[in-house]
Formats: structure tokens, sequence, C-alpha cells
């Protein structure tokens, strides 16, 4: 079977794309949802040397946990609300860390990298002034979910995160 055609890499860009949003800015809107960041991020393992690259106004954060900590310090009732989102294909046949048995062309349009460009607003809490924000993430294929029913695991996990108040 050949490579998926462009059409088709855009529709799972999109779609992929629209499902991390939909999700991961909920999710750090929640207190009690807010221990499940770390489950967003590429996890290091002896099969791949990804790490997860993240930033944060300017700061880097080291890791996934840490990044849970900074959101665990911001405000009751803190609001992330995205007013839009961008995604392209950055590479179409995405290898870094892939198993052996997955080395096959990028048959269905799960071996992308996407780049997302997310902006909207943020409140810290009840009464305080709205900010705008700035994201750009690239999401890699989760090489643990991939090809099987993802039975909760995430299909695509954030690589690198640069994260920006807008001033």
């Amino acid at each position: 079977m050949a490579d998926i055609s462009e059409d088709q890499e855009v529709k799972v860009a999109i779609e992929t794309a629209e499902t991390f949003v939909n999700t991961y800015y909920v999710t750090i809107s929640k207190p009690h949802a807010i221990k499940e960041i770390p489950d967003f991020y590429v996890k290091p393992n002896p099969e791949s040397p990804l790490k997860p690259d993240i930033s944060l106004n300017g700061n880097l954060i080291s890791s996934p946990s840490d990044l849970e900590a900074v959101f665990e310090k911001q405000p009751p009732k803190t609001h992330y609300e995205v007013q839009s989102f961008d995604c392209h294909v950055l590479n179409r046949n995405y290898n870094v860390g892939v198993p052996d048995n997955v080395l096959e062309m990028n048959k269905h349009g799960r071996k992308m990298s996407i780049m997302v460009t997310v902006s909207g607003s943020v409140r810290y809490g009840d009464g305080a002034d709205i900010q705008g924000f700035m994201d750009s993430l690239v999401l890699v294929p989760n090489w643990e979910a991939y090809g099987k029913p993802h039975k909760g695991k995430r299909r695509w996990l954030v690589q690198s995160q640069t994260f920006r108040l807008v001033l």
C-alpha cells in the first residue's frame, strides 16, 4: 500500500490538532485533572532518544512532571480558552524512536509529526484580567498506542512546546 494522499494527511492533522486542543486546554483549566498533564508528553525510553522540550514564558521546564507542578500553583478557577488553532504536517514519515515492527511507510497518516499553533486567552482566577497566549507545539505519534486500540493512551504526544503569554 502506498503513502496516503496529501488531502488525507491534512485531514488526519486537523483531526489530531482538534482533539489535542479540545482536551489539553480543558485539562490545564481543571485543578483535579492537572495530574494528567504528563500523559500528553513523550516519555523517554531505551528505544527512543526523545524527551519533551518545554518552554513556558521563556523558562525551560525540565519534565512534564515539573510542568504539572507549575500548573498546580495556578490560582483556583484558572481558565484557558482557545480562540483559534492551525496545524501543518512537518514530517510525512516520522520515525524517531519507532519500533522496528512499525518501520513501514505512512499508510494511515499516523506516522507524521504535526506542528500545532494555538492562540487564546487565560484568566488566572475569578476577577483577574484576561491575558492572551500563544502556544506552539509539535505532536508526534505515541508508539505505545500505534496500530493498536488506544485503550486510554493518547495517539499523539507533545514532543516540543513553547507557551507564551501575550502582553
